[in-house]
């Protein structure tokens, strides 16, 4: 039985897709440029790739308040789902609060302390995080891709208790912007 697969229609003027790069004053990346998407329904994480996904777009959630990250598919099988853009946290406080921590592409789940922000070193949004507190009791401190377990880059916040330390040496910080020129 052969799967229909149509071809996407062009972004709408509120949608974008989300993108890495590299931190200012970082010349080369090798995590930049590339794709958030969801890795599976399965698995919500959020993973890296060098295409735009192929069926979620992004929107910011509450306009007004430029707040929160919502996607939504163009397949008519998905009409009426939501997902959102979701800063996890192990709940873990105290001396053993994470160094970073997970980021999902959650069904029915939005993050309002995600924004955006305007870049000063060119023309573009930046997505952050703000808030007096992020689930747990940890700060938003940026964002890291890492190769990770789940055959692509994945894409972690980190928390105010890894500050500016050093990283592993098998991630890289990261800034995200949006991205309609697709």
């Amino acid at each position: 039985m052969a799967v229909d697969n149509p071809a996407p229609p062009p972004l709408e003027p509120n949608q974008f897709f989300l993108k890495t790069e590299p931190l200012p004053g970082v010349a080369a990346s090798r995590f930049g440029g590339l794709y958030l998407r969801q890795h599976s329904a399965a698995n919500p994480a959020v993973v890296l790739t060098r295409e735009p996904p192929k069926f979620l777009r992004a929107n910011v959630a509450d306009a007004e308040a430029r707040v929160g990250i919502a996607f939504k598919s163009w397949l008519p099988r998905h009409a009426g789902r939501e997902w959102g853009l979701v800063l996890l946290s192990s709940g873990v406080s105290g001396p053993d609060t994470r160094l970073w921590e997970r980021v999902e592409i959650a069904e029915d789940g939005n993050d309002r302390t995600v924004r955006f922000e305007r870049v000063t070193d060119r023309d573009a949004d930046e997505i952050v995080a703000t808030g007096d507190e992020l689930v747990g009791g940890q700060e938003w401190a940026g964002w890291m891709v890492c190769e990770w377990l789940l055959g692509h880059p994945q894409l972690f916040w980190i928390t105010d208790r890894l500050g500016e330390s050093e990283i592993p040496h098998f991630c890289e910080r990261v800034r995200i912007v949006k991205d309609q020129t697709v």
